[in-house]
Formats: structure tokens, C-alpha cells, sequence
């Protein structure tokens, strides 16, 4: 039996817009676990630590910014650091905090996985829209996603002090 209901506009924008990213982050994610043995989610971690002042983050901002549980992400950072990519450092001004940082392998790990990564978004995104289709897209997915980001937040945090 199929069930039908009735369509909008913006439903059928958003199927458009799930199908495209489910469909190219599975083929993004397989590369590069090919490639790399890493996955999107540890390459996720990875790009944040290298773009993290210091190039240290404190696990509980890891956490929320990956929109992890705090649990989820202790077992993630324990898988990285069994892995030698990454380190767990004492926090000096808070003893119960904890600083996550990149490892020398976790940083040339990073560039290759990087490498690899944006080689494959160029072949699987940019290489089916023109540069100025790669504008606007760009352009609409960030006015969707500053539309509804204090919502989105709020949700997240909930969902992450729920856990």
C-alpha cells in the first residue's frame, strides 16, 4: 500500500536537498574510509582540533559542537586517542576539564584525510554545478540554516543535557 500526502513546495525543496546530501556524504564517507581508514565523524573531530585556537578544544565544546552526547563523545575522543590522533590534556584552570588536542600522526592524518576529502567534494559536488549554481547554493543553504539557528541550537543543547 502506498500513502500519499499532500506536498509543499518546501517539502519537496527539503526531500531535494536530504536526498542530494545522503547520497553524496555515503559516497564521501566510503572514500574516505578507503582512503584513510578515518571516518567522516573522526575527520569531523579532527578539522575542528585543527582549526581550534591553540589547537586544543575542551572536550564539552567537542561535544557540542559535533551535537554529541557528552557520553558519545568521551567514547569517540577515547577511539581517536587509542588511534594516536589525538591527546587528552588537564585543563589548568578547571581540574575537571579536559583540553582535546591533535597529535603530530593526527595532524598528518588530518592532511591527508583533508587532501583526499576535498578532491572527492570537488568531484562529487563541484563537478555537477557550475561555479555560479556552487554560489547560490551556497548562498540559500546559509540563509536556511541562520533562519533557523537559535532554534536548531536550543534543540541541540537540549538533546545534549538530556544525555
Amino acid at each position: 500500500m502506498v500513502v500519499k500526502l499532500k506536498t509543499t513546495e518546501a517539502s519537496e525543496t527539503w526531500r531535494s536537498v536530504m536526498t542530494a546530501f545522503t547520497r553524496v556524504n555515503a559516497v564521501l564517507a566510503e572514500e574516505m574510509e578507503a582512503e584513510t581508514d578515518v571516518s567522516l565523524e573522526w575527520y569531523g573531530i579532527l578539522l575542528m582540533l585543527s582549526q581550534a585556537e591553540g589547537g586544543a578544544m575542551r572536550a564539552s565544546d567537542v561535544a557540542d559542537q559535533m551535537g554529541l552526547s557528552r557520553s558519545g563523545t568521551t567514547r569517540l575522543i577515547d577511539r581517536l586517542e587509542r588511534g594516536g590522533l589525538v591527546e587528552r590534556r588537564s585543563c589548568g584552570t578547571d581540574r575537571r576539564g579536559t583540553f582535546v588536542a591533535l597529535t603530530p600522526q593526527g595532524e598528518e592524518t588530518f592532511k591527508k584525510a583533508g587532501r583526499m576529502h576535498l578532491r572527492g567534494i570537488d568531484e562529487h559536488v563541484g563537478s555537477h554545478l557550475t561555479p555560479d549554481e556552487m554560489a547560490d547554493l551556497r548562498r540559500i543553504l546559509t540563509k536556511l540554516a541562520a533562519g533557523v539557528e537559535g532554534e536548531a541550537l536550543a534543540l541541540l543543547g537540549r538533546s545534549i543535557d538530556a544525555s
